[in-house]
């Protein structure tokens, strides 16, 4: 059993001191220190505490040698508050994954598992079973990437687009206008953010699309109803359309006025 050193593990990994998670969880400083040392060892509720603390399952907090694992570069639950005590936005993602270096993946989310992510993204086995990548230039922070499904974010974002996002880690710090992925309990949602929860203490989630606004109109959002936020950093598409029709019509007329010149120059 890998109980006493994955305490101290993610604890550590948490960037927490003894003094700083006692305070945090209610447990007295030298009960958290004989974890650790395993000169004690915690009854089932305070290992559920423990659990839900760093959202592991419990089966991994008592049998996996996480450190281990983080040094293999095998997928490991984020070691972060999946639940923080009174609530809130949590500061990380429930989970990532790491490569043989230690360098977080960018894991992938294709429409077809929208609906298992809006209730898997804690569940380090559907997590493990998300396609995960790399891409140069996207390093320092926590990355994922959404495939976008329907027309509310045309033209700017089109249906089938893949955006990758960065992770918030806190809601106040989401700017108006500005593209994110916003993972709520209504669903999965590619929208333009306003941010109103120090006026209001609501989110608005408003589309790009002009043709088919009746359908999406602004949705607000309850802060304690977000479970994770992923700003917009880049977009990936397939699409190679023709300009807008607003381009063809300055084509043609730049078209027709080279003709004129032309036909003016020739009758001289």
């Amino acid at each position: 059993m890998y109980l006493a050193s994955n305490l101290k593990f993610l604890r550590k990994k948490t960037g927490k001191t003894q003094d700083g998670l006692s305070s945090e969880l209610k447990i007295g400083r030298t009960t958290i220190a004989n974890y650790e040392a395993g000169i004690s060892e915690p009854n089932v509720e305070t290992l559920l505490l423990f659990a839900n603390f760093y959202g592991i399952k419990l089966d991994s907090l008592l049998s996996t040698n996480m450190e281990e694992a983080h040094k293999l570069g095998k997928n490991l639950p984020a070691p972060v508050a999946a639940t923080a005590p009174g609530g809130g936005y949590n500061g990380l993602p429930r989970i990532i994954t790491v490569d043989s270096k230690g360098n977080d993946n960018i894991l992938y989310v294709p429409v077809k598992a929208r609906a298992g992510y809006l209730s898997g993204y804690g569940d380090v086995e559907f997590m493990e079973s998300l396609p995960s990548f790399r891409l140069p230039g996207l390093n320092n922070a926590t990355y994922r990437m959404f495939e976008v499904d329907g027309p509310s974010m045309a033209p700017n974002v089109l249906h089938g687009d893949r955006i990758i996002g960065e992770w918030i880690d806190d809601l106040e710090k989401i700017r108006d206008n500005r593209v994110y992925v916003v993972v709520h309990k209504g669903g999965v949602a590619v929208k333009r953010v306003l941010n109103r929860l120090k006026e209001r203490g609501k989110l608005y989630l408003k589309s790009d699309t002009i043709a088919h606004r009746h359908e999406f109109p602004i949705v607000e959002i309850d802060p304690e109803d977000v479970a994770e936020v992923w700003y917009g950093r880049m977009k990936i598409s397939s699409d190679f359309s023709e300009p807008a029709e607003v381009y063809h019509r300055l084509a043609d007329l730049e078209t027709d006025v080279m003709e004129m010149k032309r036909m003016f120059t020739d009758k001289k």
